[in-house]
């Protein structure tokens, strides 16, 4: 991908797949995972991603939430 660390989002199901086997450490990488789950139809597992960031108060989370419902 791009460098250590660095944080993109999946653009292609290769790419969705690949950041799904990622450790999710932290909110940039749950986030990450969450994209990657909608880019590959499983929303009940982003639904989770997002509700247990949305818990700690992340907006960005309580948005995607609200995407998913609409």
């Amino acid at each position: 991908m791009n460098g250590a660390g660095a944080q993109q989002h999946p653009r292609t199901v290769l790419g969705a797949a690949w950041a799904m086997l990622q450790p999710a450490e932290g909110a940039p990488q749950q986030h990450l995972q969450a994209q990657a789950a909608c880019l590959l139809g499983d929303y009940q597992r982003a639904r989770s991603l997002w509700e247990a960031l949305a818990q700690s108060g992340d907006g960005e989370a309580l948005r995607r939430l609200a995407q998913l419902r609409a």
